[in-house]
């Protein structure tokens, strides 16, 4: 946070509210910049460690932070869209998503209006790149009239 509140009791809030760090005015640049250098320092080592962001299930082994499906040796690229969809019902496996769960958790975070034809596109292309046979679908399921599950348990690494 970078802010004018100096008070002890706004830096403890700040801070409260999830901020990693609490910057108050006036400030340096050179110690803002630097700062910021280590935050990403610190983000970049985190996240560099694929294993963590690989979400695995029979032949499918989905790295949801590159976007990347690996289906039998072949590695697939997914779109943002593909991407979110997959790695929200992977992992919610075995559990019955519904549309309206969807729409909610993936589309219409910045109040866009999205209908259910949406998630039913999405779901159709995702199912191209998964499935064997995208017509009688072994992982992603539907449930007329509640929903989509991910039929296989998935063990997220």
């Amino acid at each position: 946070m970078l802010t004018a509140l100096d008070q002890e009791i706004d830096v403890v809030t700040g801070y409260d509210v999830g901020a990693d760090d609490y910057i108050t005015k006036p400030f340096s640049l050179i110690i803002l910049i630097s700062k910021v250098n280590a935050f990403m320092k610190r983000i970049s080592s985190s996240s560099s460690s694929t294993a963590d962001n690989i979400i695995t299930c029979e032949n499918l082994s989905f790295n949801y932070v590159d976007n990347k499906l690996v289906k039998e040796d072949e590695e697939l690229l997914l779109t943002n869209n593909e991407a979110k969809l997959l790695k929200y019902i992977m992992d919610n496996s075995c559990q019955i998503v519904t549309k309206d769960q969807l729409i909610n958790a993936l589309w219409d975070i910045d109040g866009d209006f999205v209908d259910e034809n949406t998630v039913a596109v999405n779901i159709r292309r995702l199912r191209q790149k998964v499935e064997e046979d995208p017509s009688n679908p072994q992982y992603i399921k539907n449930l007329r009239g509640v929903g989509y599950t991910f039929a296989k348990r998935c063990i997220k690494k």
